[in-house]
This record gives structure tokens, sequence and C-alpha cells, in this order.
């Protein structure tokens, strides 16, 4: 008796293993059953691949009439799994860009070497929560890469934090009036670019003559498009 095999095709799933339907040219309407162990030659993704079918054994009231082969070959594909990729977003300082960190992840074959990249950036610059980061351009290498189709786009959130500027004042000499009044030069380490405004009330500590006098300011505030990114010293001194 001559046992064939009809390979069955599968999703990439890490492993060799196949399934087959085994026919033979069996006298019809003997009853006979037949098993065997199928597997591919490798794991891997591609169309029409060998199917090796080994330990074929013959059981059934008429399986004692028949002699066998015992290995058989089939062929079918193995087709790509379709692996989601998603992004993580991690939270980041106001540094005036869009630029994000994400980790980007899947639900890949465990085991499988796989290396994802991509590129992430936030809608906008400015501070918030839970803002909307997009990665574009995602990239899957590495050893087991070919057996997956996977997703280029992904979304992730994070927040943009507030930063800490520091605000400095410098005093301007000034002739006696009588007042402690006093003039300053208010300046910052801001984000080159970005547009801010700082004002603040400037006293010295008596109206008095004096070198290299102290002059405390108080109430700065901080204006302009791009204030809302940063926290600030509401005092300073010259």
């Amino acid at each position: 008796m001559t046992v064939t095999a009809s390979g069955k095709n599968k999703v990439y799933d890490g492993n060799t293993s196949a399934t087959v339907t085994l026919a033979s040219d069996k006298v019809v309407g003997d009853m006979l059953n037949l098993a065997g162990t199928a597997s591919f030659a490798d794991k891997n993704v591609g169309i029409a691949k060998t199917i090796t079918v080994g330990g074929i054994s013959l059981t059934g009231a008429d399986a004692g009439n028949y002699s066998f082969n015992m290995v058989a070959s089939a062929s079918a594909d193995i087709t790509a799994r379709a692996l989601t990729v998603t992004a993580t977003g991690k939270n980041k300082v106001y540094d005036g860009g869009t630029f994000a960190n994400v980790t980007l992840a899947s639900d890949q074959v465990t085991g499988d070497m796989l290396n994802l990249g991509g590129n992430a950036n936030f809608a906008d610059k400015n501070v918030g929560i839970a803002k909307t980061i997009n990665v574009g351009g995602i990239t899957l290498t590495g050893a087991d890469a070919g057996n997956y189709s996977f997703n280029t786009v992904a979304s992730a959130s994070a927040e943009i934090t507030a930063r800490a500027l520091t605000v400095t004042a410098t005093g301007k000499n000034k002739v006696y009036d009588g007042n402690t009044s006093a003039t300053v030069t208010l300046g910052s380490d801001k984000i080159a670019g970005d547009v801010l405004n700082l004002a603040g009330n400037a006293s010295f500590a008596d109206k008095n003559v004096g070198i290299a006098k102290t002059i405390t300011v108080g109430g700065i505030s901080l204006t302009g498009a791009d204030a809302g990114n940063y926290s600030f010293n509401t005092v300073a001194s010259a």
C-alpha cells in the first residue's frame, strides 16, 4: 500500500510542526487508520515548503493485510504572522522640541530574535498631561524578522513637565533719591528661541548711599508665548 500525504498551510508559529492529511490506495471498504509525525524542514516563512512525514503507522481491522511505506513527503506554505507593535511613552521635562522617547514591544513568538525601531514625536512641544505621541517609520530587524508582517505606525502617551527656570537679576547703580526703589535687569536660562517676558519689583534694603547694596526682587512674573512651559523662582537678589 502506498501512503501519501497532503500538507496544510499554517501561519508562522516559531516551530516546524506541520499538519497533513494521510491517504492510501487501500482496498475500498477496508478498515484502516493512518497516523504519522509531520514536520517542515525549518520554522521559517516560505511557499511550497517540504514537509517530511515519518513514523507512519497503520491500525484497524484490516491493517494486517498490508505492507506500507513508513515515510512520505508533502508541501505547504508557512505564511507571515501578523505582529502587533505597541509603544509606551516616557515622560520628559520641557526641552523646546517634540522629540519623544518610547519603549516598543510586540506579541512576537517567545524566543524569536527581533529588533524594533521607529521615530517618536509629541504632537507639539508644550507642557501637558497624557499628551499623544505618534510613532512612525517602525522597522523590524533581526534573525526572525522575515517571519512577520507588522504595523509601521503606533501611538502612545506621556507627560511633558514644566522646566525649572532660574530667574536672575543684575542691579543698576543709582544716585540717591530718598527712596528704596531699584532698577534691575532680569535674565534666565530659558530654552534658546522661546518667547518669555520677565517682570518684578526691585528694592534696596534702605534708601541710604552705599556700595554693593543688596537689592531684593519680588513678585517676579513670567509671560509670553512659552511661559506655560516653565516653573520659576518668584524672588531673586542682586
